[in-house]
């Protein structure tokens, strides 16, 4: 008796190597499978505007980029500590207004050159509840900081909603890469504060949102994260200690699944080499100015250089910068 529910991950046309450029938009999660790809020394850009929750926030933050929203000092609240953007997460709020308005518009720039040439978009959705400001009801929310319940209106957004958000991101990015590749997922987080049967009622929207665009547009794929985190990784010990976000391990095992799918043999073996040398990167001396520290790092320069000339695309002169200092 089989034991074990796998589900079946339809076959792809799109192909990642190392040559590829990813973006990643959304959920914590999309932040997860972000830093396996970064940690594996692919070229990617990872939420260039913080973690962002809902479809209609990032389609703001989409189209703000692509349209390169100059934002200015009326964009920014002072939270007590730091001026704060409702656009932004808290780790681009600043000490003064000058240096906010800054970098928030840098991160704006960044991501445009980025997507220009971009070959696949992640897009990770984890809830279709959404904030909206009080004042101004048809402004979602990206990040609340914390602010006092009454600011906001929370409700959860209709299918027609999502579908309208998502179809205006395909949109918006196509016309800036028209040869743009998007891949959506639903986050496998559970949002359990709103209750087991709303979290469902979410998830479901998400869900049913995104099998219309897939219909609509055929740049557009679905990975099944949350699937594979419900059907195959049901247990509790596929969960972290909050007993609501995945594990290390199960996000271990649907980066894998990732990798199944949209990843060759090929660069799949490329994978593990390059692995393996950042296992080398990580190490850390007991004798820094030792010989065999030298030895060691001469070693792993002439294996960047090797890695560098094999595989097409791989960028490795932060790992070769930091081996040069021993020397």
């Amino acid at each position: 008796m089989d034991l074990f529910t796998k589900v079946d991950v339809p076959k792809s046309s799109i192909s990642i190597d190392y040559s590829s450029r990813l973006m990643f938009f959304g959920s914590c999660f999309a932040e997860n499978i972000g830093r396996f790809f970064v940690d594996a020394k692919f070229n990617c850009l990872v939420n260039p505007t913080g973690i962002i929750y809902n479809p209609l926030s990032i389609c703001k933050m989409v189209k703000n980029i692509v349209n390169q929203k100059i934002y200015d000092e009326r964009d920014f609240f002072f939270d007590g500590n730091n001026y704060c953007s409702y656009d932004f997460h808290g780790a681009y709020s600043r000490g003064t207004v000058q240096e906010a308005v800054a970098l928030v518009n840098s991160c704006m720039t960044d991501a445009l050159v980025f997507l220009k040439d971009a070959d696949i978009v992640f897009i990770t959705l984890g809830t279709a509840y959404v904030y909206f400001l009080a004042d101004n009801p048809a402004q979602p929310v990206c990040n609340c900081h914390k602010q006092k319940p009454e600011t906001f209106i929370r409700r959860l957004v209709s299918i027609d909603e999502v579908v309208s958000a998502l179809s205006d991101i395909v949109y918006n990015l196509s016309t800036i890469n028209p040869n743009l590749k998007i891949i959506f997922t639903v986050s496998p987080i559970r949002h359990l504060r709103d209750g087991a049967h709303c979290n469902r009622l979410s998830k479901s929207t998400l869900h049913l949102g995104i099998e219309q665009v897939l219909q609509k547009f055929n740049c557009c794929e679905y990975f099944p994260s949350y699937e594979i985190m419900e059907d195959e990784l049901r247990d509790y010990r596929f969960y972290a200690e909050d007993m609501t976000h995945p594990s290390l391990l199960a996000e271990k095992i649907i980066w894998q699944r990732l990798r199944d799918t949209y990843i060759n043999k090929v660069c799949q073996s490329q994978i593990s080499r390059v692995e393996k040398f950042m296992q080398a990167v990580h190490h850390r001396f007991i004798d820094p100015s030792s010989p065999a520290t030298r030895d060691f790092c001469k070693k792993n320069l002439a294996l960047a250089d090797a890695l560098e000339s094999e595989i097409q695309g791989l960028d490795l002169s932060d790992e070769k910068k930091y081996f040069k200092n021993y020397l």
